[in-house]
């Protein structure tokens, strides 16, 4: 996945205000338990470590894209570049915001369940979102382009047999000439049972959430560590 093209076009997108909304349901799920310290897996630019620790969490943040945590530092949060597997600490809660589990084949997400599992404490809790059907199909799939002075930015989208197949094509100027970046993401659609099946945790509750359009495009699911 071309995690450091991500964080280059996240800012042309135009999804930030969007996300918004995303963390302040993360932040009311949590407030339902004693929480003191959260792991942010997949933290991104380090939006969401922010509202953590305004919220009074001890948070934390990991990150496949060096980019995005170099981003993430700028902000002043506890960001590393590290996978959940190297994670040796316990923590009384973990989130994988904006469809984190998407982006993992089955193999990988049984793997990356189990390393959630191993990262709880004991009655912690696990909080994520994942596509729904009418997300990827309605919402995901389709062509992008943004234009702006020294800069062109492609993205085609394409769901076909439960997979989303991104392509980023980004122009960007340097100097008198445009430097070219491609790479490819792919996301895959699972029901909520689908990952149910697949965690060694207890589903506490799932709820539907609304984000890009008027019908549900998400579902956030909490877990604990039982």
């Amino acid at each position: 996945m071309s995690l450091d093209l991500y964080a280059k076009i996240e800012p042309y997108i135009g999804f930030y205000d969007t996300y918004e909304r995303l963390y302040s349901y993360y932040i009311k799920l949590l407030k339902d338990f004693d929480i003191k310290s959260v792991l942010d897996v997949g933290c991104g630019n380090g939006r969401m470590l922010e509202i953590l620790s305004e919220a009074g969490y001890c948070a934390k943040g990991i990150d496949l894209s060096k980019k995005m945590v170099e981003i993430a530092k700028q902000r002043g949060v506890d960001a590393e570049c590290k996978n959940i597997s190297e994670i040796t600490g316990k923590y009384d809660a973990i989130i994988a915001v904006a469809d984190v589990l998407n982006y993992m084949d089955k193999k990988s997400l049984n793997k990356f369940l189990g390393y959630i599992k191993n990262a709880l404490k004991k009655g912690g809790i696990f909080i994520c979102d994942i596509n729904t059907l009418h997300g990827f199909c309605d919402v995901a799939d389709g062509t992008m382009v943004k234009e702006d002075d020294g800069l062109f930015l492609a993205i085609d989208a394409v769901f076909d047999g439960k997979v989303l197949d991104t392509n980023i094509t980004l122009f960007e100027k340097d100097g008198e000439l445009y430097k070219k970046y491609n790479g490819t993401i792919l996301q895959y659609f699972y029901e909520s049972d689908d990952i149910v099946d697949m965690t060694p945790m207890k589903l506490l509750d799932k709820q539907e959430v609304a984000l890009f359009s008027d019908n549900p495009d998400k579902v956030m699911l909490r877990f604990i560590n039982n």
